[in-house]
């Protein structure tokens, strides 16, 4: 080995850090941790954007995207066309499919007489109210329901007055109220009433001049972006934006072009922030306008005139978590789907036959399906091109489903029936609180509760087991007391003979007779004619008033001709 051998050892051939030696162990951690690695990123990324179709087993509130969606990272995670997934059985996919909703357990509520028209669900899941054709609006607590499942509070908006809409706000601290009536109403989330909003003057022609609606509200929302700003709909025409700060006047007043459009009968905030949320209004005659959420106010940005059939109610709008995609259900049975980016024509339409002509819709929390209530069931449409998934049987109602709501946090389907029921669907695994909290809970006994079957006798009444001569129970002090008074029953007095003793006044037999032969029979004379024996003495002897002024005073002169003369006038009539 010569000199340039041994300071080749000391002279570096490359520059950067230099890879360690690895074993067969290290490799096989070096897996597993590029492994977890993996699956960590691609958890992190499904938390941000849609999972693809292949993965919805697994997630079943994530939308399924198409093979163009799918990112080049995920797209090497597939399966070669080699390796081709294997076949599952029918048993397999239902499960698969039931997977995919809450509807394994539910509970039932009966407490409405008539049809539910209105429901809301509190951010938190855990308070959920409903109001119905009758005026009542029926708060159910989880937290605070039993066995039983009775409302814990009942409120009355307005006497006579159907509920039409419900919403709480994004904090859920308070609940909007709009019924038939023209004035909104404000609750806190615990029932207690804040306002009443202004009715506007209905004797005014131009609806931007006066404070408040001046016919019936049949829609309100919250804007999500602020916890005190709120828009109403009424079948004036308008949609009025309001401030909770301000119940006497309204912020804003939003009127279309056309004046025969009608009643705005729907109206909704878009999921949106910033510029691109819009507040989307139909009317009667069919037309549907897109507002901006944060204004100018002063005309539409788009409008969709023939979005429905002219004259028929468009009962709801319901905007997809995207924020750019909104469905509508109009009176002639149709569900629309549109995009905000091009409202000229629909991207899907369909038609379903319904049981109520306020039927609502609700998008899944991933925005890939739609929710909207059938005869005896919940009809699940595909985001895509609305076609029917699958049918959801709500328990054992026979009736038809009015409203449904599919709460995202604690992952439950709430349902209301034209019979007054109202049915929470949930699953043990995937659920969480919500009807959760009171499906295991017993029933409290109230005191209401018990039921009497038959007249209540005590053993004593009877006679079988009464004892006249045995003295009835009393203490000593009392037996003591009626002992000195001599007997133990209260009779009345006896009267008193002679002179008065103890604080009574005694009688004989002299002030008796005495007392029926002199009796008083002032109370049987006419005053008018006793004071009428004195008028001739009066007059002839006065001795008051008179003799003061009898030099002075002069003598009354009556004209006793009056009474007979009638005036021309009234001759001639």
């Amino acid at each position: 080995m010569g000199l340039s051998d041994e300071l080749s050892k000391f002279i570096p051939k490359g520059f950067g850090k230099k890879k360690k030696p690895t074993t067969v162990s290290d490799d096989i951690g070096s897996d597993y941790k590029s492994k977890d690695t993996t699956d960590k990123h691609t958890a992190g990324d499904s938390a941000n954007r849609p999972i693809i179709a292949h993965s919805s087993a697994q997630h079943p509130t994530a939308p399924a995207l198409g093979a163009k969606d799918v990112p080049d990272t995920l797209a090497k995670t597939e399966p070669e066309a080699s390796d081709p997934p294997k076949a599952k059985d029918n048993d397999t996919d239902d499960d698969d499919s039931d997977d995919e909703y809450p509807v394994g357990s539910h509970i039932v509520m009966k407490e409405h007489v008539k049809s539910v028209s209105a429901l809301a669900w509190n951010p938190s899941g855990d308070l959920l109210v409903s109001g119905d054709n009758g005026s009542l609006v029926h708060m159910w607590d989880f937290r605070a329901m039993d066995g039983s499942y009775k409302p814990t509070r009942t409120l009355v908006p307005y006497e006579g007055q159907q509920v039409r809409d419900l919403r709480f706000n994004r904090s859920g601290t308070h609940l909007l109220c709009a019924t038939s009536d023209p004035r909104a109403k404000l609750y806190e989330s615990n029932g207690h009433p804040v306002c009443d909003f202004k009715r506007g003057d209905m004797y005014v022609s131009d609806m931007r001049k006066t404070n408040g609606h001046v016919s019936g509200l049949f829609a309100a929302d919250w804007n999500p972006q602020s916890d005190d700003v709120f828009a109403t709909a009424s079948a004036d025409g308008t949609v009025r934006i309001w401030s909770c700060e301000r119940p006497r006047a309204q912020d804003q007043v939003l009127v279309g072009k056309a004046r025969n459009a009608g009643a705005v009968t729907a109206c909704r905030y878009s999921s949106a922030m910033g510029p691109a949320a819009v507040i989307a209004a139909a009317q009667m005659d069919g037309s549907i306008s897109l507002w901006p959420a944060n204004g100018p106010y002063l005309r539409p940005v788009s409008r969709i005139d023939s979005a429905h059939t002219r004259g028929t109610e468009t009962s709801d709008i319901v905007f997809a978590p995207d924020g750019h995609h909104f469905a509508t259900r109009g009176g002639e049975d149709t569900v629309k789907l549109w995009d905000i980016r091009r409202p000229t024509s629909p991207v899907a339409i369909t038609v379903l036959a319904t049981s109520h002509s306020a039927t609502s819709l609700a998008f899944s929390p991933s925005g890939s399906q739609i929710m909207i209530g059938s005869p005896q069931s919940i009809a699940v449409l595909d985001i895509s091109d609305l076609s029917v998934l699958r049918h959801i049987p709500v328990g054992r109602c026979s009736a038809g489903i009015t409203r449904v709501l599919w709460h995202p946090r604690v992952n439950q389907i709430a349902a209301a029936a034209t019979d007054g029921s109202l049915s929470v669907l949930y699953s043990q695994t995937q659920s969480m609180r919500g009807a959760m909290l009171c499906a295991g809970k017993r029933s409290r006994r109230r005191a209401d509760d018990v039921q009497v079957v038959g007249p209540i006798i005590t053993p004593h009444a009877l006679p079988l087991f009464r004892d006249d001569d045995k003295p009835a129970v009393m203490s000593a002090g009392k037996r003591r007391r009626e002992a000195a008074r001599g007997s133990s029953k209260h009779a009345p007095g006896q009267p008193l003979y002679g002179h008065g003793k103890g604080g009574n006044i005694g009688i004989n037999e002299t002030q008796h007779i005495m007392k029926s032969i002199i009796k008083d029979t002032m109370r049987d004379e006419d005053p008018r004619e006793a004071l009428l024996k004195y008028a001739a003495v009066a007059e002839s002897d006065p001795m008051f008033v008179a003799p003061a002024y009898k030099s002075t005073q002069d003598k009354p002169v009556f004209d006793n001709d009056a009474d007979d003369q009638v005036p021309e006038m009234k001759r001639r009539k």
